[in-house]
């Protein structure tokens, strides 16, 4: 006797008509449904109170729409590049919850970290929460084949988030195709590289493609150095699927668009999809990550400590038994280097015998196995898919809008024009648009 399974498709339209439109209209939470006003009644002919979509929205979590839903953000059309980015938000609760750093806030706590992928259009093709404590380098690779088998797109550009010998080779081997950068201290610029100029840019700017000077065997990556005539030298590189798919020279472009294909559009997605407001307060309890981490560590450096004092000990007793040689045979200066050497043995003994017992009280201070909470996300994955269809219809919205106009205008101010109750107006240098 599901609820949800007695609607007629009509109401189930509009109430999820409802959630789509609800961040237009300046509503996040679904309790604003009560405080603020909301044309819905003009627009769907069916107000809502918060109660009813709240309800709707956990008959949805019930059935995990989000798996459903998902498959609405996939275009008609392939696209030849997907940009993959991670989103990290911040959660209060007073529960023990595992915790990441949250970088708009620059704080480790609790929270979530959306995975949210677009195509080299610009809309949002998938999404998938984990917890913060999970960096994105764990599931990148497994959430890319998802998207490949989704969407035909086997061509990522990821940040230096995923900058590493061992996640090029992951993609190579699933032949899957990765552009991404070097960090800064990983090369001395042009120098750490058997390079040929390929271009030279109207800026003076010059453009190198090569390996390494020093042969990497293990290493499937091709880089391109970028030098400009003045500043840092930036290097990206790609596995051998962006070769074959990419010029080299494209390939600093192709990275740059990230910025405006995923950094802007999560701004925008705050500003006007309430991107960053949590849904659902149910947890699942589980074993605590952070004390596993700990303790594998710390196990780690005490099975190490217990080697080192097992040589040392073997040490000591080897120059117990010289010192004794020396004084049964009446050593004179042979016998004080040896007792010298002894007592310094005896000492890096103590040294290891006193690190090992740190190291076993540390281990013994984390105490029997903890449990943590994480988030369920299947709320939070629903409304961010309804974010990411919003973001998709507005961005095709003004794709249309602006090829009919011959002035230049920015989403927000449509958005004021057409949803502000109160009325708004744009100003031009010849016209006032009320």
């Amino acid at each position: 006797n599901f609820a949800l399974l007695h609607h007629r498709d009509q109401t189930l339209r509009r109430r999820f008509a409802a959630l789509f439109l609800a961040p237009l209209f300046g509503i996040e939470t679904l309790t604003a449904f009560d405080t603020r006003e909301q044309p819905l009644q003009t627009l769907l002919g069916q107000g809502y109170h918060s109660t009813t979509l709240s309800q709707f929205l956990g008959q949805l979590e019930r059935i995990d729409a989000a798996a459903a839903l998902l498959p609405a953000l996939v275009p008609d059309k392939a696209s030849q590049i997907t940009y993959v980015d991670g989103h990290m938000m911040a959660y209060w609760s007073r529960a023990s919850m595992h915790k990441g750093k949250i970088t708009m806030l620059g704080r480790i706590m609790a929270g979530s970290h959306a995975v949210i992928a677009h195509d080299d259009t610009g809309h949002a093709v998938c999404v998938e929460y984990h917890p913060p404590d999970i960096h994105l380098s764990q599931v990148i690779v497994a959430y890319c084949q998802k998207v490949a088998l989704a969407t035909g797109s086997a061509l990522f550009v990821i940040d230096r988030a995923v900058n590493s010998l061992a996640m090029a080779c992951a993609f190579a081997q699933q032949g899957l195709g990765l552009l991404c950068m070097l960090d800064d201290n990983e090369h001395d610029g042009l120098a750490s590289f058997a390079a040929t100029e390929v271009a030279t840019l109207a800026d003076g700017t010059r453009v190198y493609s090569g390996p390494w000077k020093e042969a990497h065997p293990a290493d499937p990556r091709d880089f391109v150095i970028v030098e400009p005539a003045t500043g840092k030298t930036l290097v990206y590189w790609g596995t051998p699927q962006v070769k074959d798919t990419l010029e080299v020279t494209q390939w600093p472009s192709v990275y740059r668009e990230r910025n405006e294909r995923q950094e802007n559009s999560f701004k925008r997605m705050i500003d006007h999809g309430a991107l960053n407001t949590n849904y659902g307060r149910k947890k699942i309890i589980g074993p605590d990550r952070h004390q596993q981490r700990a303790r594998a560590k710390l196990d780690q450096a005490v099975q190490a400590a217990q080697q080192r004092l097992g040589t040392k000990a073997e040490a000591l007793k080897v120059q117990q038994d010289k010192v004794a040689e020396s004084v049964s045979k009446g050593h004179g200066k042979r016998l004080e280097q040896r007792q010298r050497a002894l007592v310094s043995l005896a000492q890096e003994v103590q040294d290891a015998q006193d690190t090992h017992g740190q190291l076993v009280a540390q281990a013994q201070a984390l105490g029997p196995p903890r449990q943590r909470a994480d988030r369920d996300f299947r709320k939070q994955t629903i409304m961010t898919v309804r974010t990411l269809l919003l973001e998709n219809a507005l961005t095709s919205f003004m794709a249309v809008l602006v090829g009919t106009l011959t002035m230049k205008v920015s989403l927000d101010c449509i958005l004021h024009i057409l949803f502000e109750r109160s009325g708004a107006r744009m100003v031009t240098g010849s016209q006032m648009i009320y």
